[in-house]
């Protein structure tokens, strides 16, 4: 009976004070919501992209060499253990003379790289082909005939039996690029491996056993990768020469009978010859002198015959060495930027949600304590009346618990749920996955779960122990209010004297109960740093390409020469000096890797310009206090997020790889700002002091207005002189930085409207409180004789101060938490700078103000409804 009693006075006091319970239970909702679904969306991102993965069994390595790959490299490379390799055609082919596509053979029985179907059928004859599924945004449908004329495929004729996704390309914004045509992918295309004719592959893919179930984007599956590639490039060490004497075989036998007729030749003419020569002792005649005139022309083909000949058998002997490249999958296109999107996220998560939880916790916390602090008669009453301890705080701690789990499962539902699966919906057209995989992690449930007990049920318990040791005689009586005392502001006469009596008022009030003062300022400034660090954010992340593209780099494009093809005797600046309105610099560009412990191999590119007096007009460098660096010959220019790296400065000599996979040593002279990218600049002299050979550029570096229609065919015009290897555009690399914060943006707008939302309920559930412990006191002035309009503003000018005060300190939180979360969500190669723009300071201050104001006229209704006779009630 008692405790039927006891439970309905528990359902009793959460109806009454429902707008308390519900406050307590929609702000650990709002907590655990965003910080597990943070937490939850990056996790959840990788585990789709590994699912999807390990489903169509994406190869670990792709091996491509500039002498293809034949069935000797296959079993070189299946000597380790567990390695499975399988030899493959790629090449790039223009159809229709518009569109470039990525040509593929298709191996039925391939267990590797397995597409996925999206419309028709995979090929079952040879005349059969199966093609990218964005080729339909180019008008291609199925059933419909296709033509590939390539000499090295048997079928030329094709009919189109389906539509494809490949996990060699899981972005559908991204194909790729190569050096035909304009250079620009449009999709992929995969034709029967039974149609080609070449013994010669041109592409290798392996798969290791010792990596299989691992996380592709966890360190465990890159320590075993490197791993892998180490003892491959044990096992191919001697490959390059090796296969240099194959091709050099190869071409010699192809030349035989050529030669074998040419012997032939040279042998019937010395035997026409001497014939001759008996005939011509014998007197000459027209006859004669036709048949020596033959003779002659013969012998002059012969002769330029023999010189071809030994002009190709000279060539074949001066063959380069064949390079293998073996490429993981962050070769990948899309993959690399996929995987860095999800971890922004989880490093965002690392902080932002954070400080949330931390906001609603201590809101939370604060709410308990003022309820419980609120009972005290009631308490007091209990306790005189026999109730043990255990019983009199069963009530609170059950009150604390039940809206902890209510909170928390809510929180913990809609945010694995919810948050990873809004993001999934808004990226699903840029990538290929077509299953969301919702996973629970237990991690960051059980710190959110154990941060909301500690609120709840931690200030129950602390205040409970401590009133419980207090007599029920003390207990029953109310608490003395807090004696009035002067402000600073009174000694202020000239401006004391000027102010209103509820001016005064209010103002000595603010003083008087400092800790609500306090909390309230906490609470607005959490929340509208949290909203301004959403548009710091949003703002940082953009500012990298405005930052990186016009104040340092001013050229539109890069074109690379192919492999020995030199400045000095290649048709590009021909077709540069023809252009209007652009500028060209040859350069040297090379790319460089630097090892050092404890952090990942860091890539750079390595820039030598040919006239280091004009390279300012294509590039600014300054240093971190914005001086203007200039190249000089005794060191090496490199940019700062690479010397933070490797944890140098100016004066520190550092080693690096180039591309022979030589180590060569630089000494840094200057550090310069850079955003996007690695780079290291050198001149001409410094660069043949540390390489120990001439300076020979190979790359292009041009300025010109260009839409993209005229990039297209000037990066076409250029892979026509077949000196080129490809064209890069500034304007690609823009589209990407962009992209990346495209796909920030949907978590940027739920921090924002949660913050908020957040924001909202702190500033209802803070002025409730103010109300519940003041309500005697509002109800005296109403009796007063004051006006509702007057006591409604008694509580608003409080709160407008308190609502300016946090909002001026919200600034200030909101750059500290900007700053923090930009640092840690920075990738090896990216610097993003700290930017929070007037929008941010705007709308952070306008939503708290807004909110604020809502707040205030619920607070009117509610005191509109305070009952006067309540002040007759006071025992003071």
């Amino acid at each position: 009976m008692k405790k039927n009693i006891y439970l309905r006075t528990l359902f009793k006091d959460i109806m009454a004070g429902k707008g308390r319970f519900f406050a307590i239970i929609l702000i650990i909702f709002l907590g655990i919501l965003l910080f597990v679904g943070i937490k939850s969306a990056g996790p959840s991102r990788l585990a789709i992209a590994n699912h999807y993965l390990d489903q169509t069994a994406l190869s670990d390595t792709q091996v491509v060499s500039t002498g293809g790959l034949t069935s000797e490299d296959a079993k070189i490379a299946e000597k380790l253990p567990g390695v499975t390799a399988q030899l493959g055609y790629r090449f790039p082919y223009i159809h229709d003379s518009k569109h470039i596509i990525d040509v593929f053979s298709y191996d039925k029985n391939s267990d590797q790289n397995q597409l996925t179907l999206t419309a028709g059928r995979l090929p079952e004859a040879d005349d059969e082909i199966v093609l990218d599924s964005l080729a339909k945004t180019y008008g291609v449908t199925l059933n419909q005939d296709y033509t590939i004329a390539e000499p090295d495929l048997a079928t030329k004729d094709y009919r189109v039996v389906g539509f494809v996704d490949s996990p060699l390309f899981i972005d559908n914004e991204e194909r790729g690029i190569t050096n035909i045509g304009d250079g620009s992918i449009s999709y992929f295309a995969y034709v029967p491996l039974a149609n080609f004719t070449s013994d010669i592959y041109s592409i290798m893919y392996l798969s290791f056993d010792n990596v299989t179930g691992v996380d592709r984007f966890e360190t465990s599956y890159e320590k075993k990768m490197e791993t892998n590639q180490d003892n491959l490039d044990k096992l191919f060490k001697e490959r390059p020469t090796a296969r240099k004497k194959e091709l050099a075989t190869m071409a010699l036998e192809k030349l035989a009978p050529e030669k074998a007729k040419l012997a032939d030749g040279l042998n019937q003419l010395t035997e026409a010859k001497q014939q001759l020569a008996l005939v011509e002792q014998m007197g000459s005649s027209p006859e004669l002198t036709a048949q020596q005139a033959t003779l002659a022309t013969k012998e002059q083909e012969l002769n330029q015959g023999a010189a071809e000949l030994a002009a190709a058998e000279e060539e074949i002997k001066s063959l380069s060495t064949p390079s293998y490249y073996f490429n993981g999958i962050e070769a990948n296109p899309g993959l690399q930027g996929y995987a860095s999107l999800a971890d922004r996220i989880d490093a965002i998560g690392n902080i932002f949600p954070v400080f949330f939880i931390f906001i609603a916790m201590l809101i939370t916390f604060t709410t308990m304590t003022r309820m419980v602090e609120e009972k005290r008669k009631e308490i007091g009453t209990l306790k005189a009346l026999g109730y043990s301890k255990m019983e009199i705080s069963a009530k609170y701690l059950i009150y604390a618990t039940l809206a902890a789990f209510i909170g928390c499962f809510l929180g913990v539902i809609v945010g694995t749920y919810g948050i990873p699966y809004l993001l999934f919906e808004i990226t699903s057209d840029q990538f290929i996955f077509k299953e969301l995989i919702i996973q629970f992690y237990w991690l960051p449930i059980s710190l959110a779960i154990t941060a909301s007990l500690i609120a709840t049920l931690g200030s129950a318990i602390v205040v409970l122990t401590k009133d419980l040791r207090e007599r029920p005689a003390f207990l029953m009586q109310p608490k003395s209010p807090k004696s009035g005392k002067r402000i600073l502001l009174e000694y202020l006469t000239p401006l004391w004297s000027r102010l209103s009596f509820n001016q005064k008022v209010s103002y000595r009030n603010l003083f008087r109960f400092k800790s609500r003062m306090i909390l309230a300022i906490i609470g607005i400034a959490g929340c509208t740093g949290l909203m301004m660090a959403g548009f710091g954010i949003k703002n940082s992340i953009d500012g990298t390409v405005t930052k990186q593209f016009g104040p340092i780099t001013h050229y539109d494009g890069i074109i690379t020469l192919d492999e020995g093809v030199t400045v000095a005797d290649s048709a590009v600046a021909t077709v540069l000096d023809q252009k209007a309105k652009m500028t060209h610099l040859a350069i040297f560009n090379e790319t460089v890797t630097f090892k050092q412990k404890g952090i990942s191999n860091q890539t750079a590119s390595l820039f030598v310009p040919t006239e280091p007096s004009v390279f300012k007009d294509y590039l600014t460098l300054k240093d971190g206090s914005g001086n203007t660096i200039t190249l000089a010959d005794k060191g090496a220019v490199i940019t700062d997020k690479l010397a933070r790296l490797l944890n140098v400065k100016i004066g520190d000599t550092i080693e690096m790889t180039d591309g022979n996979n030589q180590i060569r040593q630089l000494k840094i002279s200057q550090i310069a700002d850079n955003y996007v990218g690695h780079f290291i600049y050198l001149t001409p002299r410094y660069y043949e002091d540390v390489f120990d050979r001439n300076f020979l550029a190979n790359t292009y570096l041009f300025k010109a207005d260009l839409n993209q229609h005229q990039e297209n065919q000037l990066a076409e015009t250029l892979n026509k002189t077949d000196d080129v290897v490809n064209v890069t555009f500034l304007s690609d690399q823009i589209s990407s930085q962009k992209s990346l914060t495209k796909n920030l943006g949907p978590v940027i707008v739920i921090f924002v409207v949660l913050s908020g939302l957040l924001a909202f309920v702190v500033l209802y559930n803070l002025t409730n409180i103010n109300i519940s412990e003041r309500v005697r006191e509002l109800s005296t002035l109403k009796v007063l004789g004051f006006y509702n309009n007057e006591v409604t503003m008694y509580i608003v000018r409080e709160n407008l101060i308190f609502t300016l005060i946090g909002i001026i300190c919200g600034f200030g939180i909101g750059n500290l938490l900007t700053t923090f979360i930009i640092r840690t969500a920075e990738m090896d190669n990216l610097v993003f700078p700290i930017i929070i723009g007037k929008d941010g300071y705007l709308f952070s201050s306008i939503l708290t103000m807004v909110f604020s104001i809502i707040v205030l006229l619920f607070t009117h209704v509610k005191l509109k409804h305070i009952d006067m006779i309540d002040s007759l009630k006071s025992n003071e």
